[in-house]
């Protein structure tokens, strides 16, 4: 069996740690709206897909194929765009479909105003994120580790088995009489400051300014009790304001495909993930009331 070398251990844990960031991120990020209906007519499966579509696109679309009927698919531009930077036509496609639909056949759903995918941002979040925790397991090891072996080219399997029973966590390291640690090996200490407070800290506000874009209350948790109430308030109209550039639009949408499809009656409604929210302690009705009164007196054409 081949032995695993450091290097390569190394690049597992940069993958594993990397991946590992971005799954959970990406499932807040798809788990915060619930698409009520959705399922029930265009299949079981489509809310879920569409708030992916959302995810990695930027934009999906709600159609109604004449064999397939109703469906919630990708949505790629297709034709040239009208004076208002929108497609004329629309292509929807998935995995074994692909179909082009006049833009009024259709609804286009944003995910935010500007069309931005949310897998962007996470992937940032995400990579800051293994990178200060790498840098954590690293400052750790050396805390474990805080020497350096020094040798010559006959002691360097002999640096190197002694050095992998101390970073094995062997109790001891045994060796034989020609082993000869004095004469032959020196012991040069790193002294790596303690530093892991110091990134967990910094992570955690990784952590906190990612769940901010993502319109989640983290309400910066850890210093809660010291902030006033003005710095409250401003954190969670900062907050609000995040969660309702991705909630408006696919209300909007929601209205279009009831309008559009269902002569006005409420058969799709989208709405806050209320097991989600509930467990990060959210106040959903507060939000409702504060979106439709912003949402007052706008016009969309």
């Amino acid at each position: 069996m081949k032995q695993i070398s450091e290097t390569e251990v190394s690049m597992f844990m940069n993958n594993a740690t990397y991946t590992d960031y971005y799954d959970r991120l990406k499932l807040i990020a798809t788990s915060l709206f619930t698409w009520d209906g959705l399922d029930e007519v265009a299949g079981t499966g489509a809310s879920r897909f569409l708030e992916l579509c959302l995810y990695n696109q930027g934009r999906a679309c709600f159609i109604k194929d004449d064999k397939l009927g109703y469906l919630a698919l990708n949505a790629n531009p297709s034709d040239k765009l009208n004076v208002y930077q929108l497609p004329e036509k629309i292509q929807a496609w998935s995995v074994g479909y692909t179909k082009t639909f006049d833009f009024d056949n259709t609804v286009f759903i944003m995910n935010n105003e500007l069309m931005l995918p949310t897998r962007k941002s996470i992937e940032l979040f995400a990579y800051r994120l293994y990178e200060t925790e790498r840098t954590i397991d690293v400052n750790l090891k050396a805390q474990k580790t805080p020497v350096l072996l020094e040798g010559d080219k006959k002691t360097m399997l002999t640096l190197k088995n002694a050095y992998m029973q101390y970073d094995g966590n062997n109790p001891f390291i045994f060796g034989s009489k020609t082993f000869e640690l004095g004469s032959k090996i020196n012991a040069l200490k790193t002294d790596a400051p303690y530093l892991i407070d110091k990134l967990e800290l910094h992570k955690h506000e990784i952590w906190n300014e990612c769940l901010t874009y993502l319109g989640i209350d983290n309400a910066n948790t850890d210093k809660k009790e010291r902030l006033i109430t003005d710095e409250v308030e401003s954190n969670n109209e900062i907050i609000k304001y995040y969660l309702n550039c991705f909630y408006k639009t696919r209300k909007k949408a929601c209205d279009e495909i009831n309008k559009k499809y269902f002569m006005g009656a409420e058969q799709i409604t989208i709405k806050l993930n209320d097991e989600v929210m509930e467990l990060l302690g959210m106040d959903t009705k507060n939000f409702y009331e504060d979106v439709e009164d912003e949402m007052v007196g706008e016009v969309y054409e």
